[in-house]
């Protein structure tokens, strides 16, 4: 059986149709080893990254997706509430992001964190990789309120490039307690 070629983004190439602007890291792809990417990242660039404020790409919105965590379906009012929470993100480092807590005393966890692919609901996980994102093992989301979880992946360089690819208003893409 032949072996399902790596999706490896070049500038140039087009995804979905669309052509996709791509950074230096994202170009270059993360292998899938035993150690998870975040951690080899910090581990390359020392805690810098982690000091620095995020960035934002919309290249990889799946914008094509019909479903439970469809972009098509929001409204003016969500998108604008979208924008907010991304532009008070802005202001924090990524240690600072994925340092708040949520939760009682009981049940607290990160309230943005990274996320195994394979812990996915298996519609997402089929959409992912139709998609062609398998140099990801796994995917960022930040809670916005309740239910509502924004997903995307992160790139590689420094500073750190948030590409969201999903709008998860019910919870659907990791339905339950997110697992580390």
């Amino acid at each position: 059986m032949a072996q399902k070629a790596k999706h490896k983004p070049v500038p140039g190439s087009t995804y979905s149709g669309r052509d996709v602007p791509v950074t230096p890291g994202l170009a270059a792809g993360v292998g899938k080893g035993s150690i998870p990417k975040r951690l080899l990242s910090m581990a390359a660039n020392g805690d810098g990254a982690d000091y620095q404020h995020p960035l934002w790409r919309l290249s990889l919105l799946d914008r094509e997706y019909e479903g439970a965590w469809s972009w098509r379906m929001i409204d003016g009012e969500t998108t604008e509430r979208i924008v907010a929470f991304l532009s008070e993100m802005e202001r924090l480092s990524w240690k600072e992001i994925r340092g708040q807590i949520t939760g009682g005393q009981r049940r607290r966890g990160s309230k943005h964190k990274h996320v195994p692919v394979d812990h996915l609901a298996p519609d997402a996980r089929s959409r992912f990789d139709q998609l062609q994102l398998d140099e990801f093992d796994e995917m960022f989301r930040f809670r916005l309120s309740g239910p509502e979880r924004l997903w995307g992946v992160i790139s590689d360089e420094v500073p750190r490039v948030f590409y969201p690819i999903w709008w998860d208003p019910e919870h659907k893409i990791c339905p339950g307690k997110d697992r580390e």
